[in-house]
């Protein structure tokens, strides 16, 4: 991510057209980034015939003009050597009786994890397309599974990786089982040679960079892990969900999860997220005080700004999206806002000014819209207010600032709110990623982790049972982060809160870690040892997970950006 992977596609294409062996090719790309796509090709092939097919994409020739429909759109592509279409995910799923019928020179699908899912119907669509020059561009090629690998494979290179169910049984299996706590010798020297081998059969295939390869051009990166705790009105919600015949229905088996998991996650960032619609108009709707993990945000908003930072501030919901510019507006910060409503006509403009405009202190964004494919190099702070369960969306949002552009040093900072289904998250998000760490990076990892079923989530951590005093504390801070940060690490974080009994005790039950932490892992062996004492991993602990010797997701300070483009070989154009 930020690594360049666009450029990279433009020089290839331009290439086969230097060369005379180039053919009208497409490129399917999110909504958000087809204006990024379109000024990048202005600036490094101008000869392109670039048309846009996407509901708010004009053609430059019918401009001020009457719109043409979609097939004489495709035409202009189609009759010129230099044609290139430009469209959209959606725009494919619906168009796909117009686009499937052409044979493009190449096909890119930029993000292309988007077709990680092998049964959705974007995916099925996509492997229909006539060609076999494909381009997959994404930083995140594993992000829950490894099922996902298999999927992205199967566009590029159909039938390389076996069918699905012979992977699973051959790859997919053997691989999680092999990194359980309980795992024999035999399954944990299967799991190796099975991540050997399909780390060598992807390898050819996969061209892979990460921001390590070019530290020397990037600032300095500091990731802290702030861990809040719940005050007095969340945890006596959190307490009586817990206790609710909804659980017990869930823990039956008689009602789905994630409805209750939702509800706990709503507690962690907002008691109003509960009661929305009747909650907006009360005076204090979304205030500060009824929430630890909003207390320290505003904390650290406020010292951002008052040392004249700007930031990225990500959240999951349009709905915690709102209580959240309630607090920026009502500080009187300037600000920018981005969502899944926001038109995507107007999305560059806003990215553009944010970049640009100093006086704009921070850009309010939902992780899945404002996370993905573009570039905000004009902050050096970012907030990630709450995790994803899927670890590459979080690591998709955290890079918009920390990438080629970027002249700051960049501090990012994770509000995790401890021993809730918020912690549970984050550390599911670490087993993810070590899946996809094993898989195509170093398979002598020895991570070890213990299968939990659904009623672990419903729990609450050992540091509420003290008692709702104990946990009405306004923040702890845990798995501080003071390496490779150039001074911006835990001094910062010190500067902020202050040398508090809360924080001294976050530190002292998780164990203060020191050094940049690659991805989603605390960095060193004691943060390591402090999710192993709290039960969430055993086994062996070894350094080839850690940033500081390479084998987690980045060594030396960096971390993975980019699984690079993967293309078919045989019959390669250019190749």
């Amino acid at each position: 991510m930020g690594l360049g992977k666009t450029v990279q596609v433009i020089a290839y294409l331009a290439g086969l057209h230097h060369s005379g062996r180039y053919r009208p090719s497409l490129v399917v790309c999110p909504a958000t980034v087809i204006r990024q796509w379109l000024r990048e090709l202005r600036v490094w092939w101008p000869p392109f015939r670039v048309v846009v097919m996407h509901e708010c994409g004009r053609s430059p020739p019918h401009a001020g003009g009457p719109r043409p429909d979609k097939p004489a759109l495709l035409d202009v592509a189609l009759n010129s050597s230099a044609g290139l279409v430009l469209t959209t995910y959606d725009n494919l799923r619906l168009q796909r009786d117009l686009l499937l019928r052409v044979r493009w020179g190449v096909a890119v699908l930029d993000e292309g994890h988007k077709i990680r899912n092998p049964d959705s119907e974007i995916t099925l669509v996509c492997k229909q397309l006539h060609t076999v020059h494909r381009l997959i561009m994404s930083g995140s090629p594993i992000q829950n599974r490894l099922a996902e690998l298999w999927s992205l494979f199967d566009f590029i290179f159909p039938g390389k990786l076996g069918t699905l169910p012979v992977f699973q049984a051959q790859f997919a299996v053997p691989i999680q089982v092999g990194g359980y706590t309980n795992a024999t010798s035999l399954q944990v020297t299967t799991a190796y040679k099975c991540a050997v081998v399909l780390r060598d059969l992807t390898a050819p295939y996969l061209l892979r960079r990460r921001k390590a390869d070019v530290a020397a051009q990037l600032p300095a990166k500091t990731e802290q892990v702030l861990f809040c705790t719940l005050v007095s009105e969340q945890l006596e919600l959190y307490r009586a969900y817990l206790a609710s015949k909804e659980v017990g229905e869930i823990l039956e088996g008689s009602r789905r999860a994630l409805c209750g998991i939702d509800i706990l996650r709503k507690i962690c960032n907002h008691p109003d997220l509960l009661e929305r619609l009747t909650a907006q108009g009360v005076e204090d709707y979304g205030n500060p005080a009824r929430s630890g993990k909003l207390r320290v945000a505003e904390r650290v908003l406020s010292a951002w700004h008052a040392a004249g930072h700007k930031a990225l501030l990500f959240c999951q919901t349009q709905q915690m999206l709102d209580i959240l510019e309630k607090l920026v507006r009502g500080r009187g910060w300037s600000y920018h806002r981005m969502d899944g409503g926001t038109p995507v006509a107007v999305r560059p403009r806003l990215i553009d000014d944010f970049n640009t405009n100093p006086d704009v202190f921070v850009f309010l964004l939902t992780t899945r819209v404002g996370g993905l494919g573009v570039n905000l190099t004009g902050a050096s702070r970012v907030m990630l207010y709450d995790p994803d369960w899927n670890p590459s969306t979080d690591i998709q949002a955290r890079e918009r600032a920390w990438r080629i552009g970027q002249s700051q040093a960049v501090t990012i900072y994770r509000l995790i709110t401890a021993g809730t289904i918020e912690e549970k998250v984050y550390h599911r998000q670490i087993y993810k990623n070590f899946l996809t760490n094993k898989v195509l990076r170093d398979p002598r990892q020895k991570r070890f982790f213990t299968a939990r079923d659904i009623s672990e989530l419903f729990t609450l951590g050992p540091e509420y049972k003290k008692g709702a005093a104990a946990a009405a504390a306004a923040a702890a801070v845990g798995g501080l982060d003071g390496g490779g940060g150039g001074g911006v690490g835990d001094t910062e974080t010190a500067r902020i809160f202050g040398s508090t009994l809360d924080m001294h005790e976050a530190l002292r039950q998780r164990g203060a870690a020191t050094g940049s932490h690659p991805g989603l892992l605390p960095s060193t062996a004691a943060a390591a040892a402090a999710l192993q004492r709290r039960g969430e991993h055993g086994g062996n602990v070894d350094g080839s997970d850690c940033d500081d010797g390479g084998g987690g997701a980045g060594g030396g300070g960096g971390e993975t950006s980019s699984a690079g483009t993967a293309g078919r070989r045989q019959g390669d154009n250019g190749s």
